[in-house]
């Protein structure tokens, strides 16, 4: 959906500043869509699927490469200072004085109705998100944490259905794939099921490696989960069947936020969280971006946060910045939404952090950074 801008544009320069203030309003308190607008843009149930708290909203392409996965029909949204305004000769956005053009607004994927062989819905499975196609290996989590909507099921699913899901999203013409992700929720610690989810790793990477020779262009795979206990070891198999990167979630730094908030995986994961760090950074590169971990800025003090960032760095990680939604489906609904000068500040903070230690704040893929605190600009 490409926008014609020239309408709505005046005389002024959209600077990174401009850029930096809608995108920190947007992730902190989301947007707000006027009837006609949103009526102009085919209805809430086009723009978005609410399958991930990270996730339920408007992705928008702004200047300079900027991208913004944007909550807007949450409650807390009709309070938000931020809004997207326009029609189909195009859009931008609004704060006070500052107005940003709107580049596209990227569609979902073409394939939400779609179906494998045995009629299980692809969607489940597969999500693409700009260009990345994100594969759920289990249906649910083992764990259960307060701001997550995947606690409370467990079904892993097949590598063949996963392997015949990811086929169907990387044929999508509406966005197409330049790379995956295996996340979703995290196995259980037994050894059948840690074995269940190193195969589909092994599963999706061939496939991908196989794909990858058919195009004539890399397909690079990235696996986001949690720490185990062979975590070392997993990290060195994954890098010799041809992993791309990994991300190590910390989540929140301080242990009586990790207690609230994590439960069992702090208990668990947690003390093993800095070892596949290490070794996944030994491996892959000090300040590669290839290791990175997401923290999220609003469960604990800002102050906790930046410890929580000062520790990843200072291991050769790229800490994430994800910031806390209030979403749907989770024990955290009815939180409030963050300030945005809480942001601001921890981002400045943390780009600070980061250059002293070599490393970025993540991810380096800009496409990729529709959903977190972060900037084309921020990529070394």
């Amino acid at each position: 959906m490409k926008s014609k801008m020239a309408t709505l544009r005046n005389d002024s320069i959209t600077t990174r500043a401009h850029l930096e203030l809608v995108k920190t309003v947007a992730l902190a308190q989301g947007l707000r869509v006027q009837g006609d607008t949103l009526a102009g843009l085919g209805g809430s149930e086009t723009l978005t699927v609410h399958e991930y708290p990270t996730t339920g909203g408007i992705t928008l392409v702004l200047e300079q490469g900027v991208l913004i996965n944007a909550p807007f029909d949450e409650p807390y949204c009709a309070d938000s200072p931020l809004e997207l305004f326009g029609s189909r000769e195009g859009f931008a956005l609004r704060i006070a004085d500052v107005t940003v053009p709107v580049l596209d607004i990227l569609p979902l994927p073409g394939y939400l109705s779609a179906v494998d062989h045995e009629g299980r819905a692809v969607a489940d499975v597969a999500m693409s998100h700009s260009d990345r196609v994100r594969l759920s290996p289990i249906e649910g989590c083992v764990f259960n944490c307060s701001f997550c909507d995947m606690g409370g099921r467990y079904l892993p699913r097949s590598p063949e259905q996963i392997v015949a899901a990811l086929e169907t999203a990387l044929s999508d013409e509406a966005l197409p794939a330049r790379h995956i992700l295996i996340s979703g929720g995290s196995p259980g610690w037994a050894l059948a099921e840690q074995n269940y989810f190193e195969e589909v790793c092994i599963a999706v990477i061939g496939h991908a490696r196989s794909l990858s020779a058919l195009r004539d262009s890399s397909l690079s795979v990235d696996i986001m989960m949690s720490a185990r206990k062979d975590g070392p070891e997993f990290v060195d198999r994954m890098v010799e069947e041809g992993v791309q990167g990994f991300s190590f979630n910390l989540e929140v730094f301080s242990d009586e936020a990790a207690v609230t908030h994590l439960g069992r995986k702090h208990r668990s994961a947690r003390p093993l969280l800095a070892a596949m760090i290490e070794r996944a950074v030994k491996t892959l590169g000090w300040g590669s971006g290839r290791v990175r971990s997401l923290i999220i800025p609003g469960l604990e003090t800002p102050e906790q946060t930046l410890e929580g960032v000062e520790w990843l760095a200072s291991m050769g990680c790229d800490p994430v910045l994800s910031p806390f939604r209030p979403a749907r489906g989770t024990a955290l609904a009815a939180a409030s939404p963050l300030e945005p000068e809480v942001l601001d500040y921890v981002l400045r903070r943390s780009r600070a952090i980061v250059r002293e230690h070599g490393v970025g704040v993540g991810p380096r893929c800009v496409p990729c950074q529709h959903n977190t605190l972060s900037f084309p600009w921020d990529v070394a």
